[in-house]
Protein backbone atom coordinates (compact mmCIF):
# COMPACT_ATOMS: atom_id res chain seq x y z
CA UNK A 1 0.00 0.00 0.00
CA UNK A 2 2.89 2.05 1.26
CA UNK A 3 4.27 1.94 -2.56
CA UNK A 4 1.32 1.06 -4.99
CA UNK A 5 -0.83 3.97 -3.37
CA UNK A 6 1.05 6.90 -3.87
CA UNK A 7 1.92 5.85 -7.68
CA UNK A 8 -1.88 5.10 -8.14
CA UNK A 9 -2.38 9.20 -6.87
CA UNK A 10 -0.16 10.63 -9.02
CA UNK A 11 -1.42 8.59 -11.78
CA UNK A 12 -4.45 10.46 -11.78
CA UNK A 13 -2.42 13.22 -13.20
CA UNK A 14 -0.90 11.95 -16.17
CA UNK A 15 -4.38 10.07 -16.80
CA UNK A 16 -6.11 13.02 -16.96
CA UNK A 17 -3.52 15.04 -19.49
CA UNK A 18 -3.74 11.73 -21.54
CA UNK A 19 -7.65 12.33 -21.40
CA UNK A 20 -7.26 16.16 -22.52
CA UNK A 21 -5.08 14.94 -25.18
CA UNK A 22 -7.04 12.30 -26.68
CA UNK A 23 -9.71 14.64 -27.81
CA UNK A 24 -7.17 15.89 -30.61
CA UNK A 25 -6.02 12.27 -31.43
CA UNK A 26 -9.66 11.75 -31.79
CA UNK A 27 -11.00 14.23 -33.47
CA UNK A 28 -7.80 15.12 -36.30
CA UNK A 29 -6.65 12.15 -38.53
CA UNK A 30 -2.65 13.16 -38.51
CA UNK A 31 -2.73 13.27 -34.54
CA UNK A 32 -4.20 10.10 -34.38
CA UNK A 33 -0.67 7.78 -33.73
CA UNK A 34 -0.98 10.19 -30.46
CA UNK A 35 -2.87 6.99 -28.83
CA UNK A 36 0.18 4.45 -29.11
CA UNK A 37 2.75 7.20 -27.49
CA UNK A 38 1.25 6.36 -24.12
CA UNK A 39 2.00 2.49 -24.21
CA UNK A 40 5.91 3.01 -26.01
CA UNK A 41 6.17 5.68 -22.98
CA UNK A 42 5.44 3.11 -20.72
CA UNK A 43 7.16 0.27 -22.39
CA UNK A 44 10.60 2.59 -22.82
CA UNK A 45 9.74 3.61 -18.98
CA UNK A 46 9.87 -0.18 -17.55
CA UNK A 47 12.94 -0.93 -19.80
CA UNK A 48 14.82 2.04 -18.26
CA UNK A 49 13.83 0.92 -14.81
CA UNK A 50 15.37 -2.44 -15.34
CA UNK A 51 19.19 -0.98 -15.56
CA UNK A 52 18.34 1.99 -13.73
CA UNK A 53 21.77 3.68 -12.64
CA UNK A 54 22.74 4.31 -8.73
CA UNK A 55 20.93 7.45 -7.18
CA UNK A 56 23.19 10.57 -6.65
CA UNK A 57 22.66 13.30 -4.32
CA UNK A 58 18.97 13.99 -3.94
CA UNK A 59 19.61 17.89 -2.75
CA UNK A 60 17.52 19.66 -5.08
CA UNK A 61 18.32 23.80 -5.33
CA UNK A 62 16.20 26.09 -3.82
CA UNK A 63 15.13 27.58 -7.26
CA UNK A 64 13.97 23.80 -8.44
CA UNK A 65 11.77 23.30 -5.26
CA UNK A 66 10.48 26.96 -6.20
CA UNK A 67 9.91 26.47 -9.87
CA UNK A 68 8.02 23.41 -9.02
CA UNK A 69 5.64 25.03 -6.24
CA UNK A 70 4.65 27.55 -8.54
CA UNK A 71 4.56 25.55 -11.77
CA UNK A 72 1.81 22.90 -9.37
CA UNK A 73 0.01 25.91 -8.08
CA UNK A 74 -0.41 27.20 -11.65
CA UNK A 75 -1.78 23.60 -12.54
CA UNK A 76 -5.13 24.78 -11.45
CA UNK A 77 -6.02 27.67 -13.63
CA UNK A 78 -4.27 26.17 -16.99
CA UNK A 79 -6.33 23.22 -16.04
CA UNK A 80 -9.28 24.86 -15.76
CA UNK A 81 -8.23 26.54 -18.93
CA UNK A 82 -7.38 23.70 -20.44
CA UNK A 83 -10.82 22.08 -20.01
CA UNK A 84 -12.91 23.95 -23.08
CA UNK A 85 -9.64 24.54 -25.25
CA UNK A 86 -8.03 21.35 -25.61
CA UNK A 87 -7.68 22.37 -29.39
CA UNK A 88 -5.19 25.41 -27.78
CA UNK A 89 -1.33 24.38 -28.66
CA UNK A 90 -0.16 27.20 -26.31
CA UNK A 91 -1.96 25.54 -22.60
CA UNK A 92 -1.10 21.92 -24.65
CA UNK A 93 2.25 22.31 -24.69
CA UNK A 94 2.36 24.52 -20.84
CA UNK A 95 0.00 22.03 -18.80
CA UNK A 96 2.16 18.60 -20.71
CA UNK A 97 5.30 20.30 -19.79
CA UNK A 98 4.39 21.28 -16.47
CA UNK A 99 3.09 17.23 -15.91
CA UNK A 100 6.28 16.05 -17.24
CA UNK A 101 8.66 18.97 -15.16
CA UNK A 102 6.42 17.27 -11.96
CA UNK A 103 7.57 13.68 -13.05
CA UNK A 104 11.07 14.44 -13.51
CA UNK A 105 11.54 16.42 -10.26
CA UNK A 106 9.87 12.94 -8.72
CA UNK A 107 12.98 11.10 -10.43
CA UNK A 108 14.80 14.08 -9.15
CA UNK A 109 13.65 13.03 -5.04
CA UNK A 110 13.95 9.29 -5.83
CA UNK A 111 17.37 9.65 -7.81
CA UNK A 112 19.14 12.57 -7.53
CA UNK A 113 20.67 14.05 -11.25
CA UNK A 114 21.27 10.52 -12.59
CA UNK A 115 18.06 9.12 -12.48
CA UNK A 116 16.42 12.24 -13.65
CA UNK A 117 18.78 12.15 -16.83
CA UNK A 118 18.01 8.60 -17.28
CA UNK A 119 14.45 8.73 -17.31
CA UNK A 120 14.14 12.19 -18.86
CA UNK A 121 13.42 10.24 -22.53
CA UNK A 122 10.57 8.28 -21.71
CA UNK A 123 8.37 10.71 -18.92
CA UNK A 124 9.25 13.42 -22.06
CA UNK A 125 8.03 10.83 -24.74
CA UNK A 126 4.58 11.77 -24.57
CA UNK A 127 5.61 15.67 -26.21
CA UNK A 128 5.64 13.93 -29.26
CA UNK A 129 1.84 13.59 -29.45
CA UNK A 130 1.06 17.48 -28.32
CA UNK A 131 -0.50 18.81 -30.98
CA UNK A 132 1.49 21.85 -32.76
CA UNK A 133 1.54 25.50 -32.91
CA UNK A 134 -0.79 26.33 -35.46
CA UNK A 135 1.84 28.38 -37.40
CA UNK A 136 4.14 25.54 -37.56
CA UNK A 137 1.85 23.10 -38.35
CA UNK A 138 0.00 25.11 -41.20
CA UNK A 139 3.15 25.85 -42.96
CA UNK A 140 4.40 22.88 -42.85
CA UNK A 141 1.18 21.18 -44.05
CA UNK A 142 0.23 23.71 -46.96
CA UNK A 143 4.29 23.58 -47.65
CA UNK A 144 4.79 19.82 -48.09
CA UNK A 145 1.69 19.06 -49.39
CA UNK A 146 1.82 21.78 -52.25
CA UNK A 147 5.95 20.46 -52.85
CA UNK A 148 4.28 16.98 -52.97
CA UNK A 149 1.98 17.97 -55.82
CA UNK A 150 4.59 19.88 -57.66
CA UNK A 151 6.94 16.76 -57.63
CA UNK A 152 4.42 14.49 -58.52
CA UNK A 153 3.16 16.69 -61.49
CA UNK A 154 6.69 16.75 -62.61
CA UNK A 155 7.14 12.80 -62.47
CA UNK A 156 4.11 11.96 -64.56
CA UNK A 157 5.38 14.81 -66.96
CA UNK A 158 8.38 12.24 -67.65
CA UNK A 159 5.41 9.38 -67.88
CA UNK A 160 3.84 11.19 -69.90
CA UNK A 161 0.67 11.74 -68.37
CA UNK A 162 -0.22 15.43 -68.70
CA UNK A 163 -1.25 17.45 -65.47
CA UNK A 164 -1.28 20.61 -63.98
CA UNK A 165 -0.34 21.88 -60.22
CA UNK A 166 -2.65 23.83 -58.69
CA UNK A 167 -2.11 24.05 -54.68
CA UNK A 168 -2.41 20.65 -53.23
CA UNK A 169 -4.49 19.92 -56.24
CA UNK A 170 -3.18 17.79 -59.42
CA UNK A 171 -5.48 18.59 -62.37
CA UNK A 172 -5.52 15.68 -64.63
CA UNK A 173 -7.67 14.63 -68.15
CA UNK A 174 -9.89 12.44 -65.75
CA UNK A 175 -10.55 15.05 -63.05
CA UNK A 176 -8.87 16.30 -60.12
CA UNK A 177 -6.81 14.76 -57.40
CA UNK A 178 -6.17 16.54 -53.75
CA UNK A 179 -2.82 15.69 -52.09
CA UNK A 180 -4.39 15.50 -48.87
CA UNK A 181 -6.16 12.35 -50.73
CA UNK A 182 -3.03 10.58 -52.00
CA UNK A 183 -0.69 11.37 -48.90
CA UNK A 184 -1.51 12.90 -45.47
CA UNK A 185 1.02 15.43 -45.60
CA UNK A 186 2.01 16.42 -41.97
CA UNK A 187 0.72 13.09 -40.60
CA UNK A 188 3.44 11.02 -42.05
CA UNK A 189 5.84 14.13 -41.38
CA UNK A 190 4.67 13.57 -37.71
CA UNK A 191 4.32 9.93 -37.08
CA UNK A 192 7.84 9.35 -39.03
CA UNK A 193 9.33 11.63 -36.29
CA UNK A 194 7.90 9.68 -33.38
CA UNK A 195 8.63 6.25 -34.61
CA UNK A 196 12.24 7.68 -35.33
CA UNK A 197 12.77 9.28 -31.65
CA UNK A 198 11.47 5.54 -30.30
CA UNK A 199 13.88 3.52 -32.38
CA UNK A 200 16.50 5.38 -31.09
CA UNK A 201 15.70 5.25 -28.02
CA UNK A 202 14.76 1.52 -28.70
CA UNK A 203 18.29 0.83 -29.84
CA UNK A 204 20.39 3.10 -27.09
CA UNK A 205 21.94 5.66 -30.03
CA UNK A 206 24.11 8.00 -29.24
CA UNK A 207 22.83 11.83 -29.92
CA UNK A 208 24.22 12.23 -33.26
CA UNK A 209 23.24 9.13 -34.42
CA UNK A 210 19.42 9.59 -33.15
CA UNK A 211 19.08 12.78 -35.37
CA UNK A 212 20.39 11.40 -38.40
CA UNK A 213 18.13 8.46 -37.63
CA UNK A 214 15.23 11.44 -37.08
CA UNK A 215 16.82 12.98 -40.39
CA UNK A 216 16.38 9.30 -42.17
CA UNK A 217 12.66 9.11 -40.76
CA UNK A 218 11.34 12.34 -42.74
CA UNK A 219 13.01 12.15 -45.32
CA UNK A 220 11.84 8.80 -46.28
CA UNK A 221 8.34 9.89 -44.81
CA UNK A 222 8.31 12.51 -47.50
CA UNK A 223 9.46 10.33 -50.23
CA UNK A 224 7.24 7.28 -49.78
CA UNK A 225 4.46 10.24 -49.84
CA UNK A 226 5.49 11.19 -53.51
CA UNK A 227 5.63 8.08 -54.45
CA UNK A 228 1.78 7.08 -53.35
CA UNK A 229 1.00 10.37 -54.91
CA UNK A 230 2.52 9.37 -57.78
CA UNK A 231 0.62 6.01 -57.92
CA UNK A 232 -3.00 7.33 -57.44
CA UNK A 233 -2.88 10.00 -59.76
CA UNK A 234 -1.15 7.41 -62.40
CA UNK A 235 -4.27 5.20 -61.71
CA UNK A 236 -6.61 8.20 -61.36
CA UNK A 237 -4.89 9.29 -65.02
CA UNK A 238 -5.73 5.89 -66.60
CA UNK A 239 -8.81 4.43 -65.15
CA UNK A 240 -10.47 7.73 -63.73
CA UNK A 241 -11.03 9.03 -60.64
CA UNK A 242 -13.48 6.07 -59.45
CA UNK A 243 -10.08 3.94 -58.96
CA UNK A 244 -8.96 6.51 -56.49
CA UNK A 245 -11.59 4.75 -53.52
CA UNK A 246 -10.09 1.00 -54.49
CA UNK A 247 -6.73 2.18 -54.70
CA UNK A 248 -6.39 4.77 -51.98
CA UNK A 249 -6.17 2.06 -48.44
CA UNK A 250 -4.16 -0.22 -50.25
CA UNK A 251 -1.45 1.75 -51.17
CA UNK A 252 -1.89 4.06 -48.24
CA UNK A 253 -1.28 1.09 -45.83
CA UNK A 254 1.31 -0.61 -48.08
CA UNK A 255 3.55 2.55 -48.11
CA UNK A 256 2.99 2.85 -44.42
CA UNK A 257 4.33 -0.20 -43.99
CA UNK A 258 7.13 0.20 -46.45
CA UNK A 259 8.28 3.14 -44.45
CA UNK A 260 8.21 1.69 -41.58
CA UNK A 261 10.56 -1.27 -42.16
CA UNK A 262 12.66 0.78 -44.23
CA UNK A 263 12.86 3.52 -41.20
CA UNK A 264 13.61 -0.03 -38.61
CA UNK A 265 16.47 -1.10 -41.32
CA UNK A 266 18.21 1.91 -41.10
CA UNK A 267 18.09 2.00 -37.10
CA UNK A 268 19.44 -1.18 -37.10
CA UNK A 269 22.58 -0.23 -39.51
CA UNK A 270 22.93 2.64 -37.14
CA UNK A 271 22.81 0.33 -34.17
CA UNK A 272 25.74 -1.60 -35.88
CA UNK A 273 28.03 0.93 -37.22
CA UNK A 274 28.13 3.78 -33.77
CA UNK A 275 28.26 2.51 -30.09
CA UNK A 276 25.38 2.07 -28.19
CA UNK A 277 24.57 4.25 -24.75
CA UNK A 278 23.91 1.62 -22.29
CA UNK A 279 23.26 2.73 -18.55
CA UNK A 280 24.15 0.18 -15.38
CA UNK A 281 22.44 -1.73 -13.30
CA UNK A 282 21.74 -0.80 -9.91
CA UNK A 283 21.36 -3.77 -8.30
CA UNK A 284 24.44 -5.33 -5.99
CA UNK A 285 27.05 -3.44 -8.73
CA UNK A 286 30.42 -2.49 -6.89
CA UNK A 287 31.48 -0.41 -10.12
CA UNK A 288 30.54 2.59 -10.28
CA UNK A 289 28.40 4.34 -12.80
CA UNK A 290 31.14 5.85 -15.01
CA UNK A 291 33.32 2.27 -14.84
CA UNK A 292 30.30 0.11 -15.82
CA UNK A 293 29.69 2.53 -18.56
CA UNK A 294 33.35 1.78 -20.00
CA UNK A 295 32.19 -2.20 -19.70
CA UNK A 296 32.30 -3.86 -22.63
CA UNK A 297 28.18 -4.37 -24.10
CA UNK A 298 27.02 -7.51 -24.15
CA UNK A 299 24.03 -8.46 -26.92
CA UNK A 300 22.43 -11.36 -24.48
CA UNK A 301 18.94 -10.63 -23.13
CA UNK A 302 17.87 -8.14 -20.62
CA UNK A 303 18.94 -9.11 -16.89
CA UNK A 304 16.29 -11.66 -14.94
CA UNK A 305 14.08 -9.28 -12.81
CA UNK A 306 14.82 -9.87 -8.99
CA UNK A 307 12.11 -9.12 -6.60
CA UNK A 308 14.55 -5.79 -5.24
CA UNK A 309 13.53 -4.14 -8.85
CA UNK A 310 10.01 -3.69 -7.12
CA UNK A 311 10.81 -2.25 -3.91
CA UNK A 312 12.05 1.33 -3.81
CA UNK A 313 14.62 3.20 -1.79
CA UNK A 314 13.20 4.41 1.60
CA UNK A 315 13.94 7.71 0.29
CA UNK A 316 11.32 7.44 -2.37
CA UNK A 317 9.26 10.36 -2.67
CA UNK A 318 5.94 9.31 -0.99
CA UNK A 319 4.72 12.46 0.27
CA UNK A 320 5.16 14.46 -3.12
CA UNK A 321 3.83 12.20 -4.80
CA UNK A 322 0.87 12.09 -2.40
CA UNK A 323 0.73 15.78 -2.79
CA UNK A 324 0.70 16.36 -6.29
CA UNK A 325 -1.67 13.77 -6.89
CA UNK A 326 -4.33 15.02 -4.20
CA UNK A 327 -3.69 18.53 -6.05
CA UNK A 328 -4.16 17.32 -9.27
CA UNK A 329 -7.97 16.01 -7.89
CA UNK A 330 -8.42 19.01 -6.60
CA UNK A 331 -7.94 20.85 -9.93
CA UNK A 332 -9.89 18.49 -11.96
CA UNK A 333 -13.17 19.15 -8.95
CA UNK A 334 -12.71 22.73 -8.92
CA UNK A 335 -12.78 22.44 -12.83
CA UNK A 336 -16.13 20.76 -12.68
CA UNK A 337 -17.68 23.33 -10.52
CA UNK A 338 -16.76 25.83 -12.16
CA UNK A 339 -18.51 24.85 -15.19
CA UNK A 340 -21.23 23.28 -14.02
CA UNK A 341 -21.64 26.53 -11.69
CA UNK A 342 -21.90 28.69 -15.13
CA UNK A 343 -23.88 26.14 -16.69
CA UNK A 344 -26.42 27.46 -19.66
CA UNK A 345 -29.66 26.04 -19.20
CA UNK A 346 -31.18 26.23 -22.23
CA UNK A 347 -28.05 26.21 -25.13
CA UNK A 348 -29.20 26.71 -28.28
CA UNK A 349 -31.90 29.96 -27.75
CA UNK A 350 -29.64 32.29 -30.16
CA UNK A 351 -28.65 30.33 -32.67
CA UNK A 352 -30.31 29.93 -36.92
CA UNK A 353 -30.18 28.53 -40.00
CA UNK A 354 -30.12 28.93 -43.62
CA UNK A 355 -32.47 29.36 -46.12
CA UNK A 356 -31.66 29.02 -49.77
CA UNK A 357 -32.97 30.56 -52.71
CA UNK A 358 -34.40 27.07 -54.01
CA UNK A 359 -36.87 29.31 -55.99
CA UNK A 360 -33.75 30.48 -58.21
CA UNK A 361 -33.83 29.15 -61.28
CA UNK A 362 -29.87 29.12 -61.29
CA UNK A 363 -30.04 27.40 -58.06
CA UNK A 364 -27.99 24.32 -57.68
CA UNK A 365 -26.99 22.18 -54.79
CA UNK A 366 -23.49 21.90 -54.22
CA UNK A 367 -22.53 17.58 -53.77
CA UNK A 368 -19.73 16.86 -51.32
CA UNK A 369 -17.20 14.18 -52.11
CA UNK A 370 -17.65 11.27 -49.15
CA UNK A 371 -14.42 11.87 -47.86
CA UNK A 372 -14.97 15.58 -47.25
CA UNK A 373 -18.28 14.80 -45.55
CA UNK A 374 -16.27 12.31 -43.67
CA UNK A 375 -13.57 14.44 -42.15
CA UNK A 376 -16.25 18.07 -41.60
CA UNK A 377 -18.28 15.74 -39.31
CA UNK A 378 -21.00 17.61 -38.96
CA UNK A 379 -24.60 17.03 -37.62
CA UNK A 380 -26.57 19.39 -40.39
CA UNK A 381 -25.47 21.16 -43.65
CA UNK A 382 -26.88 22.94 -46.25
CA UNK A 383 -24.60 23.71 -49.69
CA UNK A 384 -25.68 25.79 -52.92
CA UNK A 385 -24.53 28.02 -55.51
CA UNK A 386 -26.77 30.28 -57.64
CA UNK A 387 -26.06 33.63 -59.83
CA UNK A 388 -27.67 36.99 -59.16
CA UNK A 389 -29.45 39.10 -61.88
CA UNK A 390 -26.57 41.59 -61.27
CA UNK A 391 -23.83 38.60 -62.47
CA UNK A 392 -22.50 37.81 -59.06
CA UNK A 393 -22.23 34.05 -58.29
CA UNK A 394 -23.17 33.29 -55.39
CA UNK A 395 -21.42 29.79 -52.85
CA UNK A 396 -22.72 29.21 -49.97
CA UNK A 397 -21.97 26.40 -47.04
CA UNK A 398 -23.81 26.48 -43.50
CA UNK A 399 -22.92 23.67 -41.06
CA UNK A 400 -23.79 22.93 -37.94
CA UNK A 401 -22.42 20.65 -35.08
CA UNK A 402 -24.52 20.30 -31.93
CA UNK A 403 -23.37 20.38 -28.28
CA UNK A 404 -22.23 17.02 -27.57
CA UNK A 405 -18.95 16.45 -27.16
CA UNK A 406 -15.40 18.19 -27.24
CA UNK A 407 -14.58 16.61 -30.46
CA UNK A 408 -17.83 18.44 -32.05
CA UNK A 409 -16.03 21.90 -30.64
CA UNK A 410 -13.17 21.33 -31.94
CA UNK A 411 -14.52 19.66 -35.64
CA UNK A 412 -16.09 23.29 -35.74
CA UNK A 413 -12.90 25.17 -35.23
CA UNK A 414 -11.14 23.32 -37.90
CA UNK A 415 -11.34 24.04 -41.95
CA UNK A 416 -11.25 27.88 -41.93
CA UNK A 417 -10.99 29.80 -45.53
CA UNK A 418 -7.63 30.52 -44.45
CA UNK A 419 -6.66 27.15 -44.33
CA UNK A 420 -8.37 25.63 -46.71
CA UNK A 421 -8.60 27.90 -49.91
CA UNK A 422 -4.83 27.87 -50.39
CA UNK A 423 -4.66 24.20 -50.79
CA UNK A 424 -6.72 24.15 -53.37
CA UNK A 425 -4.79 26.45 -55.16
CA UNK A 426 -5.92 29.97 -54.23
CA UNK A 427 -4.16 32.60 -53.14
CA UNK A 428 -4.89 34.80 -50.63
CA UNK A 429 -4.07 38.65 -51.06
CA UNK A 430 -6.25 40.37 -48.56
CA UNK A 431 -7.82 39.98 -44.63
CA UNK A 432 -9.96 42.78 -44.14
CA UNK A 433 -10.81 41.77 -40.65
CA UNK A 434 -13.58 41.01 -38.90
CA UNK A 435 -17.15 43.25 -39.15
CA UNK A 436 -20.85 42.58 -38.07
CA UNK A 437 -23.25 42.12 -40.55
CA UNK A 438 -27.04 42.84 -39.55
CA UNK A 439 -29.90 40.11 -40.57
CA UNK A 440 -32.89 41.21 -38.55
CA UNK A 441 -32.23 41.25 -34.98
CA UNK A 442 -29.10 39.29 -35.18
CA UNK A 443 -25.36 40.48 -35.72
CA UNK A 444 -23.36 37.86 -37.41
CA UNK A 445 -19.27 38.79 -37.49
CA UNK A 446 -18.12 38.21 -40.55
CA UNK A 447 -14.31 37.86 -41.40
CA UNK A 448 -13.62 38.88 -44.67
CA UNK A 449 -11.09 37.78 -47.49
CA UNK A 450 -10.20 38.40 -51.01
CA UNK A 451 -8.40 35.61 -53.06
CA UNK A 452 -7.30 35.06 -56.45
CA UNK A 453 -7.41 32.30 -59.21
CA UNK A 454 -6.47 31.52 -62.47
CA UNK A 455 -7.40 35.34 -62.86
CA UNK A 456 -10.60 35.18 -61.04
CA UNK A 457 -11.14 37.29 -58.15
CA UNK A 458 -13.10 35.59 -55.05
CA UNK A 459 -15.09 37.52 -51.85
CA UNK A 460 -14.81 35.18 -49.06
CA UNK A 461 -17.36 35.83 -45.83
CA UNK A 462 -16.68 33.41 -42.66
CA UNK A 463 -19.03 33.87 -39.79
CA UNK A 464 -18.11 31.26 -36.48
CA UNK A 465 -20.78 31.18 -34.41
CA UNK A 466 -21.38 29.92 -30.73
CA UNK A 467 -24.89 28.94 -29.18
CA UNK A 468 -26.17 31.34 -26.32
CA UNK A 469 -25.48 34.66 -27.36
CA UNK A 470 -26.60 37.02 -29.33
CA UNK A 471 -23.49 39.01 -29.24
CA UNK A 472 -20.80 37.12 -30.64
CA UNK A 473 -17.09 37.15 -31.97
CA UNK A 474 -16.47 35.21 -34.65
CA UNK A 475 -13.36 33.94 -35.44
CA UNK A 476 -12.20 36.30 -32.38
CA UNK A 477 -13.14 33.92 -30.42
CA UNK A 478 -10.66 31.45 -31.41
CA UNK A 479 -8.17 33.99 -30.19
CA UNK A 480 -6.11 34.07 -26.67
CA UNK A 481 -8.76 36.69 -25.55
CA UNK A 482 -11.25 35.07 -26.88
CA UNK A 483 -10.56 31.81 -25.63
CA UNK A 484 -10.07 33.49 -21.85
CA UNK A 485 -13.24 35.41 -22.31
CA UNK A 486 -15.09 31.65 -22.76
CA UNK A 487 -13.36 30.49 -19.54
CA UNK A 488 -13.99 33.20 -17.52
CA UNK A 489 -17.52 32.85 -18.14
CA UNK A 490 -17.61 29.75 -17.86
CA UNK A 491 -19.10 29.17 -21.61
CA UNK A 492 -18.50 24.76 -21.82
CA UNK A 493 -19.26 22.90 -24.77
CA UNK A 494 -22.05 24.43 -27.03
CA UNK A 495 -23.32 24.12 -30.36
CA UNK A 496 -21.36 25.61 -33.25
CA UNK A 497 -21.84 26.68 -36.44
CA UNK A 498 -20.29 28.37 -39.46
CA UNK A 499 -21.64 29.83 -42.52
CA UNK A 500 -19.22 30.35 -45.87
CA UNK A 501 -20.31 32.86 -48.88
CA UNK A 502 -17.65 32.79 -51.67
CA UNK A 503 -18.48 35.76 -54.00
CA UNK A 504 -17.68 36.31 -57.67
CA UNK A 505 -17.85 38.64 -60.54
CA UNK A 506 -18.02 41.91 -58.26
CA UNK A 507 -15.25 44.44 -58.93
CA UNK A 508 -14.28 45.24 -55.33
CA UNK A 509 -14.41 44.07 -51.75
CA UNK A 510 -16.78 47.33 -51.18
CA UNK A 511 -19.16 45.93 -53.47
CA UNK A 512 -19.16 42.19 -52.57
CA UNK A 513 -20.00 43.72 -48.76
CA UNK A 514 -22.87 45.67 -50.05
CA UNK A 515 -24.07 42.66 -52.03
CA UNK A 516 -23.65 40.44 -48.90
CA UNK A 517 -25.65 43.11 -46.41
CA UNK A 518 -28.62 43.59 -49.47
CA UNK A 519 -29.05 39.98 -49.87
CA UNK A 520 -28.37 38.25 -45.92
CA UNK A 521 -31.38 39.48 -44.58
CA UNK A 522 -33.18 37.05 -47.17
CA UNK A 523 -31.28 34.25 -46.19
CA UNK A 524 -31.03 33.79 -42.48
CA UNK A 525 -34.12 32.29 -39.86
CA UNK A 526 -32.89 33.50 -37.07
CA UNK A 527 -35.82 31.32 -35.33
CA UNK A 528 -34.26 28.05 -35.39
CA UNK A 529 -36.67 26.11 -33.79
CA UNK A 530 -39.06 26.60 -36.74
CA UNK A 531 -36.61 25.87 -39.87
CA UNK A 532 -33.88 23.38 -39.18
CA UNK A 533 -30.94 23.08 -42.04
CA UNK A 534 -31.73 19.53 -43.52
CA UNK A 535 -30.58 16.62 -41.64
CA UNK A 536 -27.84 14.58 -43.48
CA UNK A 537 -28.45 11.21 -44.91
CA UNK A 538 -28.75 7.95 -42.80
CA UNK A 539 -26.07 6.68 -45.23
CA UNK A 540 -23.30 9.44 -44.67
CA UNK A 541 -24.24 9.42 -41.09
CA UNK A 542 -23.01 6.20 -40.57
CA UNK A 543 -19.81 6.97 -42.82
CA UNK A 544 -19.07 9.51 -40.47
CA UNK A 545 -19.36 7.73 -36.98
CA UNK A 546 -15.84 7.31 -35.56
CA UNK A 547 -14.55 9.64 -38.43
CA UNK A 548 -11.46 11.44 -37.97
CA UNK A 549 -10.62 15.12 -38.91
CA UNK A 550 -7.31 16.75 -40.75
CA UNK A 551 -7.45 20.41 -40.33
CA UNK A 552 -5.88 23.15 -38.59
CA UNK A 553 -7.00 25.13 -34.98
CA UNK A 554 -8.28 28.13 -35.11
CA UNK A 555 -5.34 30.28 -33.47
CA UNK A 556 -2.31 28.99 -31.50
Amino acid sequence: MNFWFPLLLFGVLWADLVRQLSYEWAAREQYAYGWFVPFFAVALLWRRWLDRPAPSSRKSPIWMTGLVVVAGLALLPMRVIYEINPDWPLIAWLYTLVVVGGTLYAFWLAGGFSWTKHFAFPVAFILVAVVWPWRIENALTQGLMQVVAGLTVELLGWLDVPALHRGNLIELSTGVVGVDEACSGIRSFQSSLTAALLMGEFYRLRAWPRLGLVACGLGLAFLFNVVRTLLLSWQASQHGLASLGKWHDPAGFSIAVACFLCLWLAAVLFKSRWSVVSDPVVPGSPLSPHEMAEQPISPGPLPILQPSAFSLQPSFPRRYLLAVGCWAVLCIGATEVWYRSHEIKHPGVFHWSVALPETNPTFQKVEMAPRTLKLLAFDFGVTGTWHEQNGAEWNLYFFRWRPRSVESVIHSRLHRPDVCLPAAGLRQTSDAGTVDFEAGNLKLPFRRYTYESEGRTLFVFFCQWEDGAEKQAGLRSSKQAGRLQSVLTGSGFLGQQTLEIILTGCDSLEKADAEVRERLPELIRPDAGQSQPKRISERTRKMRKGCSFIGAPGGD
